[in-house]
């Protein structure tokens, strides 16, 4: 594990401070690690990481790849404490704009990667969103038979029972395009008028906690309509489920990749961002989970028959918009709070 590295970045500072101050001594360089541990969320996005990044990762430098899981409470006290158990890690992009605001990442070597062929707003300087995943409507296909909703108003105003996810990000927003704010407005959220819409349908709505459970209460006909990830529907149509969607009004959420603020081995970190950033990893990843690439170089190589299914494709990027992670980093203690509050 990290803090386990052979020398410390105490060691390499007071020996590079000598080998300055000695002529003619030789720099002292720091050894490669002989593993790499990164935070992860866990299940299927684990699962696609280990095949397209982790293993060409290792096969191109040795160092072996271990997980952890990814909480928030530990990156901020594993920081503080300045006693690292991750080199890296995965998790969502609104958490990694909030850590970056809590002075808890390292800068991202940008010379590394092609800021320039990345998506709008997916590049920053502490985190790297890694892919497009959308928060949308979808329906159970033996209660809705025609008429599903369209868009967001529509769901409103859709009969029987609805789902939505028990928390305020991506809820509110798709509470102010069900009254009619454009998606391209949305920020900064009139929150007031987000609980007013909500109001409207509190009674009627499941508000469920999981992504796993947001697909469940679709398949087993528990909720006519409800929001939930395409990642979380997209096998179960397949397989023949009852179940249904689209990419109209989506909202688009990404995970990111970053580095605890100093991290000993921050170089070999960067090396593996800058790898499972590069189009043809993003490609590859884009094959095994339904999630769009962020690197644009990437689209080319996807295959046109798995396309279709991509948030990030030329065919359903126009039709959503982006989460705003820099005001929920801004705004989310807040709004949290209020949403807690609205939902008891």
């Amino acid at each position: 594990m990290a803090k386990h590295s052979s020398l410390s970045r105490r060691t390499l500072l007071k020996g590079a401070a000598v080998g300055t101050a000695v002529a003619g001594f030789p720099a002292i360089l720091k050894a490669a690690p002989s593993q790499l541990v990164i935070a992860t969320g866990g299940g299927k996005l684990e699962e696609a990481y280990a095949k397209v990044h982790f293993a060409p990762y290792s096969t191109k430098t040795g160092i072996k790849i271990v997980t952890a899981p990814n909480t928030n409470a530990k990156l901020k006290a594993m920081v503080e404490a300045k006693n690292y158990e991750w080199d890296l890690c995965q998790l969502p992009a609104e958490f990694a704009a909030h850590a970056a605001k809590q002075g808890l990442l390292e800068p991202l070597d940008w010379g590394q990667m092609d800021r320039a062929k990345m998506l709008t707003g997916t590049a920053h300087e502490h985190f790297v969103m890694s892919d497009v995943a959308a928060y949308h409507i979808a329906w159970n296909t033996k209660n809705v038979k025609s008429g599903a909703p369209k868009d967001w108003a529509e769901f409103w105003k859709a009969s029987g029972r609805r789902g939505l996810w028990k928390r305020p990000f991506q809820t509110m927003e798709v509470a102010l395009m069900a009254d009619g704010v454009a998606k391209d407005k949305l920020y900064p959220l009139d929150v007031e008028r987000a609980f007013k819409s909500l109001d409207k349908i509190k009674a009627s709505t499941l508000f469920w906690n999981t992504g796993a459970q947001s697909a469940q209460i679709l398949i087993d006909g528990e909720v006519e309509v409800s929001a939930t990830w395409n990642g979380r529907v997209h096998d179960p149509k397949i397989g023949g489920a009852p179940v249904d969607y689209h990419f109209n009004q989506s909202l688009f959420v990404s995970d990111a990749w970053a580095i605890p603020k100093g991290a000993p081995n921050k170089k070999e970190a960067m090396e593996f961002i800058a790898l499972a950033m590069s189009a043809p990893n993003q490609a590859a990843f884009s094959t095994i989970i339904p999630y769009g690439p962020t690197n644009t170089a990437a689209m080319p190589l996807i295959d046109p028959k798995v396309a279709p299914a991509l948030p990030s494709s030329a065919e359903n990027y126009p039709k959503g918009t982006f989460l705003d992670v820099t005001y929920w980093a801004d705004n989310g203690d807040r709004v949290a709070e209020q949403f807690n509050k609205w939902i008891l």
